[in-house]
């Protein structure tokens, strides 16, 4: 169950991610989720930062995909045709069929595509399940609706835990 839930990376924000390593890694595909990952919970505004990556990551030529499970479609769309990418809507991420339906649309396949989230529990348990390349990023805000607030009570250790980790790889000049 820990390989599961293990992101590959971790990232405070999706602004910190590098891009030529992703394209380097061979990442041709970026699924992301919306709430708390590159805008705050219901808000209508990506955050200027995660606007300015999102760009910066279709210039450099990857496919980019929001998948999100909040059950409002019109948001989740409204803010993909703003941003210049797809949306896969009430994804029902854990289950492999959301990210299936994201890799579809961008053409992409396990093997080049990455999932960028907030959440161990459904972003990166998902996409683990099917062999993606997993970024786990801090949450935006701690406005979340509830069921999301008691799960980070079981994520939190894992974070500490995978953080530690991290550190320790980084200063012998490997990755988590």
């Amino acid at each position: 169950m820990g390989t599961l839930l293990r992101p590959t990376l971790l990232a405070q924000a999706i602004w910190r991610i590098n891009l030529d390593g992703l394209w380097d890694r061979g990442i041709r595909g970026v699924i992301l989720d919306l709430d708390n990952t590159i805008a705050y919970w219901r808000d209508h505004e990506v955050v200027p930062e995660a606007q300015a990556w999102i760009a910066a990551a279709r210039r450099r030529g990857l496919n980019l995909c929001l998948a999100s499970n909040a059950v409002g479609t019109r948001r989740v769309k409204q803010v993909a045709e703003e941003l210049g990418v797809a949306a896969v809507v009430r994804a029902g991420k854990p289950l492999p069929k959301a990210f299936h339906r994201a890799m579809a649309v961008m053409g992409t396949g396990p093997e080049n595509t990455c999932v960028v989230g907030d959440q161990v529990f459904t972003d990166i348990a998902g996409a683990n399940w099917l062999g993606l390349t997993t970024i786990l990023v801090e949450p935006l805000s701690a406005r979340e609706p509830p069921h999301t607030w008691l799960i980070r009570l079981i994520e939190r250790p894992l974070r500490r835990r995978w953080a530690r980790l991290a550190l320790d790889a980084s200063q012998q000049g490997g990755e988590l």
